[in-house]
């Protein structure tokens, strides 16, 4: 290791057709708990009326990447 190996190139993880990575990984009692803390942080909460437009900007990247992974997790396709 000489402090320029994150350079190389990562090797491709084999695509498995019969299992869905986001199923595996969040379609668990574990993997529930985590989308339900992050539905209750970022789903559930607002901001406040001073909040800027970035914040609010932020909090909408957040709120999609959210709901993203739970359809993800719940095994529906985009159209």
């Amino acid at each position: 290791m000489n402090g320029w190996d994150w350079f190389d190139p990562i090797p491709e993880m084999p695509e498995d057709a019969d299992i869905d990575h986001w199923q595996a990984c969040l379609d668990t009692p574990a993997g529930q708990r985590v989308l339900a803390d992050l539905e209750r942080q970022i789903l559930h909460t607002s901001l406040g009326p001073d909040a800027n437009s970035h914040a609010i900007w932020m909090r909408e990247g957040q709120r999609a990447l959210v709901l993203q992974m739970r359809r993800l997790a719940s095994g529906h396709k985009a159209d």
